[in-house]
């Protein structure tokens, strides 16, 4: 019943790197031009910039773009990952495996408090259920 699992699988993050995406993408692409517009609308830019001003904006947005999606699957990747792991481990404790422990990356540091949580939740469960196996044996 015992498997075991290496990594938090990518592949069931991926899905949610869509979303990190596009909440990135607006905040990191989207701000460098409205920003530039407003501050030509302002008068901040001059006149005499504007064609630099869209050459650096339309040059530089697709390194932009693939910065944000960086940041995406790297943002997923240290959220979604855990998680995966987590309903992993509530899966195997529905199926019954009483021995199942979690294990973060060391990396995970602001996971290990549930970690433990669960590891001695899952401590007191097996005790309990060992007693029980006990009592019903002795009648």
């Amino acid at each position: 019943m015992k498997r075991k699992l290496r990594g938090s699988g990518f592949k069931h993050n991926l899905r949610a790197v869509w979303a990190f995406s596009a909440f990135w993408v607006v905040v990191v692409v989207l701000t460098p031009p409205v920003l530039t517009v407003a501050m030509m609308l302002g008068g901040v830019v001059p006149e005499s910039s504007y064609k630099d001003v869209w050459f650096f904006l339309l040059t530089r947005m697709p390194v932009i773009a693939l910065a944000a999606v960086g940041l995406a699957i790297l943002t997923t990747n240290r959220v979604a990952g855990p998680s995966v792991q987590l309903k992993r481990a509530f899966e195997d404790v529905r199926r019954g495996d009483m021995d199942r422990r979690l294990r973060f990356r060391r990396a995970d540091k602001h996971w290990r408090e549930l970690e433990t949580a669960f590891n001695e939740m899952m401590v007191v469960l097996s005790e309990r259920a060992d007693s029980r196996r006990g009592l019903e044996a002795e009648e």
